[in-house]
């Protein structure tokens, strides 16, 4: 995707957000039938937890948009367990509104806003918004796209949709 010099930096960000959240689905999708809660050790996130997270951390963007003073979030293994594909699934839908709703959100965003200080204890105390979303937000989605592709290898799957380049499948 080429973007032209005069389309604004939200619409840059918008782009880059519907992108990322494209290749996390894509790979949310591949998770086997039934692994859908699989972790490779207890302590981790599971493939449910990295989804519910990836939707927790979007409501997080959008309060932090609205209030700076809220605190940064944190995952917690366990903390998506979902019962059947169906579920999954269903947790796939939400991620893709809140995907949806951060791009829309991003798109409508000002120079001025994006500009705007705001504190975060993660990033040496006061940074911009601009900052918030790209470090907090589109980045770390894709650190955890990076984790959802280690383990698609682990269980076995190709994390690249072409048969041509599956792995064995292994028990774990």
């Amino acid at each position: 995707m080429t973007l032209e010099p005069s389309i604004s930096e939200a619409h840059r960000l918008a782009a880059w957000a519907r992108a990322v959240r494209q290749s996390t689905l894509k790979r949310l999708r591949q998770v086997p039938e039934g692994r859908e809660n699989w972790r490779p050790a207890a302590a981790a996130l599971s493939f449910a937890d990295i989804a519910q997270h990836l939707v927790d951390a979007d409501d997080w963007l959008f309060a932090k948009l609205a209030d700076p003073d809220i605190p940064r979030m944190r995952a917690v293994a366990g903390s998506a367990v979902v019962a059947s594909r169906a579920e999954f699934e269903g947790l796939l839908g939400r991620l893709t509104i809140t995907g949806d709703c951060r791009t829309l959100t991003l798109a409508r965003m000002t120079d001025e806003q994006l500009a705007r200080a705001m504190p975060d204890d993660r990033f040496g105390g006061e940074v911009t918004t601009w900052w918030v979303i790209v470090r907090g937000n589109l980045d770390h989605e894709a650190h955890h796209r990076g984790q959802l592709a280690v383990y698609l290898r682990l269980v076995g799957t190709p994390n690249t949709g072409d048969p041509a380049t599956a792995a064995p499948r292994r028990e774990i």
